[in-house]
């Protein structure tokens, strides 16, 4: 069997950031699409798989947050997906005003809990995954695998 690759270790600050680029690789084009479809068709099925792939790019971002800092605590998972959110929903935003759309505000903090509970979540598989892989957050084993 093949070793895994070796990533740097970084501080929980700096793969906060990462972690937040990396939701928002998934998350802005899916947003923007969304955005766009969701003017012409309400309550269309397209819309649903938006919304899980906008989750899932959440959650890559909190494995990212954990896979480049095993020593980052959960809560920077979390932040770097409600980070991603924050950025993709803000320029939404812009747009729905600049089309003149009427905005549902009671639905943007609801969202934003959602995305860095899913953040949380993908911070949670990465230690999983750390732990199944032979390394630990505790500096006992080789870190950043």
């Amino acid at each position: 069997m093949s070793q895994p690759l070796q990533l740097p270790e970084l501080t929980p600050g700096q793969a906060l950031w990462r972690g937040a680029v990396t939701a928002l690789v998934v998350v802005l084009p899916v947003a923007m699409l969304n955005n766009l479809v969701a003017s012409d068709s309400e309550g269309s099925p397209v819309l649903y798989v938006f919304f899980a792939l906008i989750l899932l790019g959440g959650a890559a971002g909190g494995w990212a947050v954990i896979r480049l800092s095993a020593a980052a605590p959960l809560s920077y998972a979390a932040a770097a997906s409600a980070l991603s959110y924050v950025v993709a929903q803000g320029l939404g935003v812009l747009l729905r005003l600049a089309r003149g759309d009427e905005l549902n505000w009671a639905g943007y903090p609801f969202a934003a809990i959602l995305m860095a509970t899913c953040g949380m979540l993908g911070g949670m598989l990465a230690r999983r995954w750390q732990q199944q892989q032979g390394t630990d957050v505790s500096g006992d084993a080789p870190r950043g695998t």
